[in-house]
């Protein structure tokens, strides 16, 4: 297991503080965060490169705080991997087996070329392989070294689309075989596909754990909500059971019939807006005019964003978009049910 006990590093203006973060031996742990937050900081960190100003870490029980990087038995990968071109594809998964004979070093090379998918590759130069390929070489590498934790800042990120699928494979059986697993990525299906813990890092602080699912239905930042999709997602001051978006007094937002006064956030789910040509009779409660700013396709519809004061973000159908002969720069009402408010503290 991976313990980080209050942690601190500044860096001039920008500073990691606070860092409490546990990885269990059975972990997929996914660290989320906006550029700039403190996630491959913390990455290196914990892998050496970097020192901390105060705080521990401990590696199944051992502090590893102060240790050089070659005695941590951490494995860091970078999302551009630091693959050796002079060497083969073998030379270089063999390299960190130091004091090892040449036959062991082979033999071992093999299996871990077999597990990665690329033994049809051990002969061959690094230069011409693929974004995908380079990263199962720095994986059979980073494995030969034995760590006891993988860290790995956005790996996939730069891999074509056709290989992530095999990769997160990969990754996933790794950790369903015993090696935990702390990634940073800013993928939402990785993050889905792959996590079974996860936390929120802003402004070099964590501000949020939970499983998955905790954190996409309850976000509690403005990127957790953004990043599983949710955009319609507001700072507010709730008074007399009215909500206030913060700074913006004259819009008005009624939410659920029990709700508690004071400072909070609240959500909307894009599927949950209703747009209208006229204002709507219907028992919504929250009805807002306002001006198509843009129609984005989606996998499956379009999302309209309407200026009514503050952004709304709606998802609609094609057939939707065609019915109320939507295109930017049109009135419109956009509409949602009290009921649709989420009150995130």
């Amino acid at each position: 297991m991976l313990e980080i006990r209050n942690l601190n590093k500044s860096f001039g203006r920008f500073s990691i503080k606070n860092i409490n973060l546990k990885v269990a031996s059975k972990d997929y742990f996914i660290l989320l965060g906006p550029s700039g937050a403190g996630k491959s900081l913390l990455l290196e960190i914990i892998a050496g490169l970097t020192k901390a100003d105060t705080g521990t870490i401990t590696l199944n029980g051992a502090d590893i705080t102060g240790k050089a990087i070659d005695k941590r038995k951490t494995g860091l990968i970078f999302q551009h991997p630091a693959i050796f071109p002079h060497l083969s594809v073998k030379d270089n998964i063999m390299f960190p087996m130091v004091g090892s004979s040449r036959e062991a070093r082979k033999l071992k090379s093999d299996l871990l070329a077999e597990q990665m998918g690329i033994s049809h590759l051990l002969d061959s130069r690094t230069a011409k392989l693929s974004g995908g390929e380079l990263q199962r070489v720095a994986l059979a590498r980073v494995l030969a070294s034995e760590p006891l934790i993988l860290l790995l800042d956005e790996p996939l990120s730069a891999v074509d689309t056709s290989m992530k699928t095999g990769l997160r494979g990969l990754l996933r059986n790794l950790n369903m075989n015993g090696l935990p697993i702390l990634h940073v990525t800013h993928d939402y299906e990785e993050a889905i596909a792959l996590s079974t813990s996860m936390a929120v890092i802003e402004n070099g602080e964590i501000i949020q754990r939970g499983t998955p699912e905790e954190i996409f239905n309850k976000p509690a930042s403005s990127f957790a909500a953004a990043f599983s999709g949710e955009h319609n997602f507001f700072k507010v001051h709730i008074k007399d059971h009215i909500i206030h978006p913060e700074g913006i007094d004259d819009i008005r937002i009624f939410g659920p019939e029990e709700i508690q006064d004071g400072k909070a956030h609240v959500m909307i789910r894009s599927r949950n807006i209703i747009i209208s040509n006229e204002k709507p009779d219907l028992s919504t409660m929250n009805n807002f005019q306002g001006i198509v700013q843009s129609i984005n396709p989606l996998r499956e519809g379009f999302e309209v964003i309407i200026d009514c004061g503050v952004s709304i973000f709606a998802r609609i159908t094609r057939e939707s978009v065609e019915r109320l002969s939507l295109h930017p720069g049109k009135n419109v009402w956009a509409c949602f049910k009290a009921s649709s408010v989420e009150i995130i503290r």
